[in-house]
């Protein structure tokens, strides 16, 4: 018979599990910034799902980098808003 494939969610959760003794010795503050990371993954298991890849940490990553990809987008939105506004410095 062959391999039997976990569904996404459990493969994000069984990834996010092994990672509990590096989150662990984390800092309070980076704890949080690291389950927000593992958030933004979450929030594209559909993606994620369709991904097909042999390593799940792949597609993974790649949400991650799209949820801050997004962040510093928004950020350099606002400020070249604000220079707008200002004027140069």
């Amino acid at each position: 018979m062959g391999r039997t494939v976990l569904p996404f969610t459990q493969e994000l959760h069984r990834e996010e599990e092994s990672w509990k003794p590096f989150r662990r010795a984390l800092r309070k503050e980076d704890r949080e910034l690291f389950d927000e990371l593992f958030a933004a993954a979450r929030y594209h298991t559909a993606a994620c799902t369709c991904s097909g890849r042999a390593v799940p940490f792949e597609a993974i990553l790649i949400s991650i980098l799209i949820e801050e990809r997004r962040a510093v987008r928004e950020l350099s939105r606002r400020l070249d808003e604000l220079t707008r506004r200002v004027g140069p410095p």
